[in-house]
């Protein structure tokens, strides 16, 4: 019994630090720019494009756009912009389908989301491509094609079906963290079941383009 506080302090611990083969501390070696961006209560990540969209299914519904933004979550609170306190109690706290989001940027991040919390990091093209292999498996496929559930929240978005279950912890702001860790980001899944936690270890390493 005197070693499990030692367990649960390497549990809690794990995964802090970068991944030195993928987030290198020579920032001339991480040329590609990922965006954390906290829309209140739900936090996602956007990236160029380029980096993304060649591991993506192919989909004629998939925004042909110079960035693009990814959210995860539960499939009726997530998609239902009036969803009421009783859908958020569902969500949390029974086993759910999930779905993801995808919305197509053409203009500067921050000026696409004026209202939003927005941080910039850095990451290197291997870090970029394990970020897209990540995204690209959470696609729900039947017979290999991706499958569309709704339009989505913004212009130029759409809800697919996901892979994974959502419920409390297993929330959209830890799916971010999982995502954001496949670059070699220093982020501690673990911890980030708010968005305010994942914005708040987002910060120590990445700049914050806009504060809101």
């Amino acid at each position: 019994m005197k070693k499990l506080p030692i367990i649960l302090i390497l549990i809690l611990s794990g995964c802090a630090g970068p991944v030195p083969s993928l987030y290198p501390d020579d920032e001339n070696k991480r040329p590609i720019p990922v965006y954390i961006i906290s829309h209140g209560w739900h936090v996602g990540i956007a990236i160029e494009s380029e980096y993304i969209k060649p591991q993506l299914p192919n989909h004629d519904r998939l925004p042909n756009t110079s960035h693009l933004m990814f959210g995860w979550g539960d499939k009726r609170y997530y998609t239902d912009s009036e969803a009421g306190f009783w859908l958020m109690i569902r969500a949390a706290f029974i086993p759910t389908a999930s779905v993801l989001h995808v919305v197509g940027i053409d203009r500067p991040v921050d000026r696409y989301f004026p209202s939003s919390t927005v941080i910039r990091v850095m990451v290197t093209e291997p870090g970029a491509e394990k970020l897209a292999e990540y995204i690209s498996n959470q696609f729900q496929r039947v017979d290999g094609e991706a499958q569309v559930f709704a339009d989505g929240l913004y212009p130029n978005s759409i809800f697919f079906e996901a892979t994974g279950r959502y419920y409390f912890p297993n929330t959209s702001n830890k799916w971010t963290a999982r995502a954001i860790r496949k670059t070699g980001f220093p982020i501690t899944p673990f911890y980030a079941v708010t968005s305010g936690n994942v914005i708040r270890q987002a910060k120590k390493h990445g700049q914050v383009i806009q504060q809101r």
